[in-house]
């Protein structure tokens, strides 16, 4: 099993953890609630999310390389596109 986690600031960590995972549901399966959320990928991997004050813990956990590339790179790309109000930086670091 491969993972990768990025800790972003955000000033908003449970508003972008709903966006995400409420945008996410429309296709994969999600469970959230202010805190967590759980996404599991069609496509061999899950995303974690934890928010606290200020900061949005992601961390992917996938069967193979294309499958972690994959997911960092939708979460990645949909929370920045969700938190307009913000300019998040996303930097994932690898586990294994």
């Amino acid at each position: 099993m491969l993972s990768s986690i990025s800790e972003v600031s955000t000033a908003s960590a449970s508003t972008n953890l709903k966006k995400l995972c409420r945008h996410l549901s429309h296709k994969v399966e999600v469970t959230f609630d202010d805190a967590h959320g759980e996404v599991l990928f069609p496509f061999g991997s899950k995303g974690l999310l934890d928010a606290t004050n200020g900061l949005l813990r992601m961390t992917i956990e996938a069967n193979d390389q294309e499958a972690l590339d994959r997911t960092e790179q939708v979460m990645a790309d949909h929370l920045v596109r969700f938190a307009s109000r913000e300019t998040l930086v996303v930097q994932w670091q690898r586990q294994n």
